[in-house]
């Protein structure tokens, strides 16, 4: 019985401990994006290589 009080007094402790280091943290770390870095999709399928190929079988005039 003493192992299920010592759980109940730990973990709500644990959460309040985590809820006030993330409360307590400051925002100066963020760094905005660069706009000078896009993904260009021209660029991405014209350097595309070795891509997996399907093989695709088309029965439409097949007659038994």
């Amino acid at each position: 019985m003493r192992k299920i009080s010592s759980f109940a007094v730990a973990a709500p402790a644990l959460v309040v401990t985590g809820f006030g280091v993330w409360a307590a943290s400051t925002t100066n770390g963020r760094v905005a994006a660069s706009i000078s870095h896009r993904i260009e999709p021209l660029q991405l399928m014209l350097n595309a290589n070795e891509l997996p190929t399907v093989e695709f079988a088309d029965y439409t005039f097949v007659f038994h």
